[in-house]
């Protein structure tokens, strides 16, 4: 286990906020960051992200499959933020793209115009993405030499170790005037009582805000330009009925409450555009 600071503000204050799967996630008391502060290290992020199998009191398998639910936020996203134009836009690096949903939904709206690219630890999803003919490959940024007109980190914000210093690098692959795009859920003003559970811990290792990912984005140069919103519910009808049948089985743990809850909450999905340069 490694014990770490807030990665945004980098105090050390905080408090508890809730327990799950044997990890503590605390409240950074400056600036408000949801994080685990006793985290497994760094080797051990690498192996379980690689293999999807994360390590607590039960093993979380990460792998889950390919999302076709999702592609239609992605859509509505794109269309909210470019306005469906993307002449400026030739190349696309997904960072960490998973099973490619994101990469064929900007194929798909830009009818092909778009370049597009994908690194990706996994090794299950990175061999399902190939084997599905996208270009997908899985490479340190730290040491890429390639630039594109855009770079994108979708659902994977939560999952970092320490997202101020990767979002660094994403930029130093941007070329001067283009564009980073983050997507990940905007938790960290909600108590513990109105935070959508699982928190499916360690796998996530924190939680922002749209305030800390415009600060870290000031932090390395990049100007937001765009916020676009959308309801971070699982729509997917199939997870919902058996959360539905669960809440009627004696015994049985529903997270029904939570989906209910979290219903009256609009925008909890979080897109960040900024403009690199």
């Amino acid at each position: 286990m490694l014990v770490v600071n807030c990665y945004n503000c980098k105090s050390a204050d905080h408090s508890h906020y809730i327990s799950e799967n044997g990890f503590n996630l605390v409240k950074c008391t400056g600036c408000g960051l949801l994080y685990i502060r006793e985290r497994p290290d760094d080797t051990e992020i690498t192996r379980a992200t690689a293999t999807g199998q994360h390590h607590g009191e039960v093993v979380l398998d990460a792998n889950v499959s390919y999302n076709h639910f999702v592609k239609n936020q992605y859509r509505s996203a794109l269309a909210g933020l470019f306005k469906n134009d993307f002449k400026n836009i030739k190349t696309w690096l997904d960072v960490g793209c998973g099973y490619g949903e994101f990469m064929e939904t900007l194929t798909e709206v830009s009818n092909g115009s778009i370049a597009t690219f994908g690194s990706e630890p996994n090794d299950v999803k990175r061999t399902n993405d190939i084997g599905r003919g996208l270009n997908v490959d899985y490479f340190d940024l730290t040491t890429h030499t390639k630039r594109y007109d855009a770079v994108s980190l979708m659902n994977v914000y939560s999952h970092l170790p320490d997202p101020n210093a990767f979002i660094g690098d994403m930029i130093k692959v941007v070329k001067p005037g283009g564009y980073i795009l983050i997507q990940t859920g905007d938790a960290a003003n909600f108590s513990p009582d109105e935070i959508l559970r699982p928190l499916c811990l360690p796998d996530h290792l924190s939680f922002a805000s749209e305030q800390i990912l415009r600060d870290i984005l000031a932090q390395h140069g990049a100007t937001v330009e765009q916020i676009h919103r959308t309801s971070d519910i699982p729509l997917r009808p199939i997870p919902i009925l058996k959360e539905i049948v669960k809440a009627f089985m004696p015994g049985r743990d529903s997270y029904l409450k939570y989906y209910l809850k979290w219903w009256k909450y609009k925008g909890t999905s979080l897109y960040v555009l900024a403009k690199v340069g």
